[in-house]
């Protein structure tokens, strides 16, 4: 009964999961909610579904292939060692001699090497293997190998020899001897060995990866070092003879020709105004060949002899560049500091998983670029990935630390190239001398009389500039990393090619420090301006000049200044327009006196003064948001940036970071309105004892000028010239004989020299005849017209004499005179109201801050208001007496009266 139970049991439970299946199939057919088969994820496993084969990957396969070389390497060094170990390791030796000879004992490091790099590749770590060094190592293994065979045969019968030194397991063994005799087969004993000596030096070039620039170095450095042992010791070299200067004598102003301005009397040495015949031309002394010479400083107290032309007008001579500035010193190039450079870069980039590969080297002054290019990475999956470029920029601090520089710059991309460029400072620096950039093709190429001598670029190349093409120039930078340098260079360089009647400056220097020293040269249009308040009208002046220069435009139908200037050389009366250069040394210092006159000055004579020949440089220590506002710097694209504190002081100068890791002294980066990127390079240097040189020929020069202008009028028809008003004496044009009614003191002439000026002048002046200045007549009051004379512009300034203009042409803020207009209008109101304050000024009379204050500092000297209290309070109007204040201006009526009287 129990067994009939259970049977029937089992038959019903397998009736119920029949019918189970079958109404979930049905279900399924009739569109229940059962899930159907294919919503099933795709990831489960199905029942009866073969398992993928085990296989291995790439890395696995390489990691177990370079385990199984190494083992072969140990089995096949040990049979080397010991063949009489047993069957094995003899039969492997005796088939590695037989085949190789004596190269068989390379093998093993071969299959070694082999082995150990196939590891490192599994495991992600391999270094990096060029190609094309690898297939010159095996041509360099394979050429050894047929050419110690060749040695061992020749003079032999060939093929049997070749053989027999194989089996003796000598030479090159089997592989070398098939080597050999495949070559002397057709060319000979001879002609195989100089076969195989040009594939080996082949071999060499590809394993060492020398290239052009290589061998370049090389040749150059046999060279100097020949150069060097032939050219004599200083003991055995004679000292040159002292040039002996004959006896200031008086020179007859008839009998002698006419000189120019700047021309030297004869001398034992030939006259450079005389050319040298085509064969004696002297050649263009190299750097390294001025460098060897003796340094000779130029010789500043060459006599510049008095004009005595019979022309009205005057002549300017530019000064000899070889006489005025010296020539810099050589680059000395280390090879072996430059390659441990590439191998230190190329390391620390592969370590950092941005392997690259040095492609280019470019040597500078001051630093050494080194062009590298990314190269690829390999994925586990067998792809090959380039290296990103960011990737490379942002290891600067460490490639820094490797190379334990100061500072490393990094350009990624350099433009136009296929590299990122890396910056490393050279460990001695060479100067950039002023002179080897103007006598540079570079600089000669450029057609116009502002051109500018900058520096060297890291390649050595000497980089010039056109101002009238920027048209204006920013320079910023930190204290001491070279501005005023720049600057001094820039002015010394327009001055060595341009006379006044060519160019002119306008100077600006609130620090008093770096530009008086240029006060006295003939080509500034007034004294170098060092008072802030005179600096806005200074600024206006220039705007009115500006606007008179494009009437002067507009009436003779030119666009520019060069039009102008070549339609005026054809027609007499029209004068010719000099360029003019306003230079403003520190910007910061007029932005906080006065921002926004400062700011719109600028602004303006930036955007329009190009097409009339004036032109900015513009310096600052201080490249912060307030200072080179946005307005200014949309109108300087040419920009000069120097070592500065950090990266956002950058991005004020050149929109970009790089100026924070400069090297300071003179290393800059220069913007050049028509670059994509600023360009590094090292600035020119030009030492004080150049500056002077140059400053003094230019005021013995213009000296000369004042003595030809003053010359018609000495002696005794001096007395009895009448002596015309200050107005008429002004409007003499340039050269006229009349003596001009104003005129500065000139250094020498009764007046201390400006700071930086040598009190001695270089130059001799002998004039041929005594000079007697005609006395000073004050004009009359009678004969002073009525209505005020016009505006002098720069049309009426007598080009060789500098001419104190501000004086004229910025109206004080103050009135005529030394008292304020307003003075007595302010006694009266603080006396009626019996307070006094700067804020009570400004409201009453609409005035500024510091005109409102100087009113109460001249109040309080006059005794009529009490001091400051200390507080925010009022001062205090003090007592006074109106009748003794009456009686005290009837006396000063009075006695100005009787002066009157007096002058008449």
């Amino acid at each position: 009964m129990t067994k009939k139970k259970s049977n029937s049991a089992k038959t019903s439970q397998t009736q119920a999961r029949s019918a189970t299946r079958g109404g979930t199939s049905a279900r399924g057919k009739s569109g229940g909610k059962s899930k159907p088969a294919s919503s099933r994820s795709k990831n489960t496993p199905r029942r009866g579904r073969k398992r993928e084969p085990f296989r291995l990957n790439l890395e696995q396969k390489a990691l177990i292939a370079g385990i199984v070389l190494i083992f072969l390497t140990a089995i096949t060094v040990l049979s080397l060692l010991s063949p009489n170990q047993g069957q094995l390791p003899a039969a492997l030796a005796n088939l590695m001699w037989s085949t190789f000879g004596w190269g068989g004992a390379v093998i093993p490091l071969f299959v070694g090497g082999a082995g150990f790099y196939l590891v490192l590749w599994g495991m992600e770590q391999h270094p990096k293997l060029p190609t094309i060094r690898l297939a010159g190592l095996v041509l360099l293994y394979l050429i050894i190998e047929a050419f110690a065979s060749l040695l061992l045969v020749m003079g032999r019968n060939g093929l049997p020899d070749v053989w027999t030194v194989a089996q003796q397991q000598k030479g090159g063994g089997y592989l070398g001897g098939m080597i050999a005799l495949l070559i002397t087969s057709f060319a000979g004993n001879l002609g195989g060995i100089i076969i195989l000596a040009l594939l080996g030096l082949g071999a060499t070039v590809l394993l060492t990866g020398v290239d052009r620039q290589d061998l370049q170095t090389i040749w150059r450095l046999l060279q100097s070092r020949s150069r060097r042992a032939d050219q004599p010791t200083v003991a055995d070299t004679p000292a040159p003879a002292a040039r002996e200067r004959p006896a200031a004598t008086p020179r007859p102003a008839i009998t002698q020709p006419a000189l120019r301005l700047g021309d030297t009397p004869a001398t034992d040495t030939p006259a450079t105004d005389t050319p040298a015949p085509e064969n004696e031309r002297p050649a263009r002394r190299s750097r390294r060949s001025r460098s060897a010479e003796p340094a000779q400083p130029p010789p500043p107290a060459e006599p510049i002899p008095v004009f005595l032309g019979a022309s009205p007008g005057q002549v300017w001579r530019l000064p000899e560049l070889s006489t005025m500035l010296d020539a810099g010193t050589d680059q000395e190039t280390n090879d072996l500091n430059i390659r441990e450079h590439v191998e230190i870069i190329e390391h620390t980039l592969e370590s950092f998983g941005a392997p690259a590969a040095v492609v280019e080297i470019s040597q500078g002054p001051t630093i050494t670029q080194y062009g590298v290019e990314p190269q690829f990475i390999e994925q586990r999956s067998g792809k090959r990935t380039k290296v990103k470029v960011g990737k490379i920029a942002s290891l600067a601090d460490d490639l820094a630390l490797a190379l334990a520089a100061r500072s490393i710059r990094i350009q990624a991309p350099v433009p136009g190239k296929g590299y990122v460029g890396i910056e490393v400072p050279n460990t001695a620096k060479a100067i950039v001398s002023l002179r080897d950039v103007m006598e540079a093709d570079e600089f000669q190429r450029i057609r116009g009389p502002l051109r500018l001598g900058l520096g060297q670029n890291v390649s050595g190349q000497p980089v010039a500039a056109d101002l009238s093409r920027m048209p204006h120039l920013l320079i910023a930078g930190a204290t001491g990393s070279g501005k005023s340098v720049c600057v001094n260079g820039i002015i010394a360089c327009l001055l060595l090619q341009n006379t006044p009647d060519d160019l002119r400056f306008v100077m600006v220097d609130p620090k008093r420090v770096e530009l008086v020293g240029y006060n006295g040269i003939p080509h500034l249009v007034a004294p170098v301006v060092v008072d802030l308040e005179r600096v806005v009208g200074t600024l206006q002046w220039a705007m009115r000049e500006m606007d008179t220069r494009y009437h002067k435009l507009a009436e003779v139908g030119a666009r520019n200044i060069v039009e102008y200037n070549k339609k005026v050389a054809r027609r007499q009366e029209y004068e010719k327009l000099p360029y003019i250069v306003i230079i403003i040394d520190e910007l910061a210092d007029l932005m906080m006196m006065a921002p926004e006159d400062t700011e719109k000055g600028i602004t303006r004579l930036a955007q329009m003064a190009r097409a009339t020949g004036i032109h900015m440089i513009i310096a600052t220590q201080r490249p912060s948001v307030d200072v080179v506002t946005g307005l200014i710097k949309a109108n300087f694209p040419a920009r000069i940036a120097f070592a500065v504190a950090s990266g956002t002081d950058s991005r004020v100068i050149l929109d970009t970071t790089g100026a924070e890791r400069l090297l300071g002294q003179g290393d800059m980066l220069f913007q050049s309105p028509d670059a994509a990127a600023p360009v590094r390079m090292q600035g020119c240097f030009v030492s004080d004892k150049e500056l002077q040189a140059i400053i003094h020929y230019w005021q013995a020069a213009r000296r000369q000028n004042l003595l030809q202008a003053r010359g018609p009028l000495a002696g005794p028809a001096a007395a009895a010239e009448p002596s015309a008003d200050a107005d008429e004496r002004d409007a003499v044009a340039p050269g006229a004989r009349a003596t001009p009614a104003r005129t500065e003191a000139l250094p020498g002439d009764g007046e201390e020299p400006d700071a930086g000026i040598s009190p001695t002048p270089p130059a001799a002046i002998t004039p041929p005849t005594p000079v007697v200045l005609p006395p000073s007549t004050p004009p009359t009051p009678a004969r002073r017209p009525a209505s005020p004379p016009p505006e002098p512009t720069l049309t009426t300034i007598p080009s060789p004499l500098q001419q104190p203009l501000w004086e004229d042409l910025i109206p004080a803020e103050n009135g005529n005179g030394d008292e304020d207009e307003l003075m007595s209008e302010a006694i009266d109101m603080v006396r009626k109201l019996g307070k006094a304050s700067t804020s009570l000024l400004q409201r009453r009379f609409r005035i500024g801050y510091t005109r409102a204050a100087r009113l109460i500092d001249a109040m309080e000297e006059k005794g009529i208001i009490g001091p400051p209290t200390g507080t925010s309070k009022a001062r205090e109007v003090l007592p006074w007496d109106p009748a003794a204040e009456s009686g005290t201006d009837d006396e000063d009526t009075a006695n100005a009266g009787s002066a009157a009287e007096d002058t008449a």
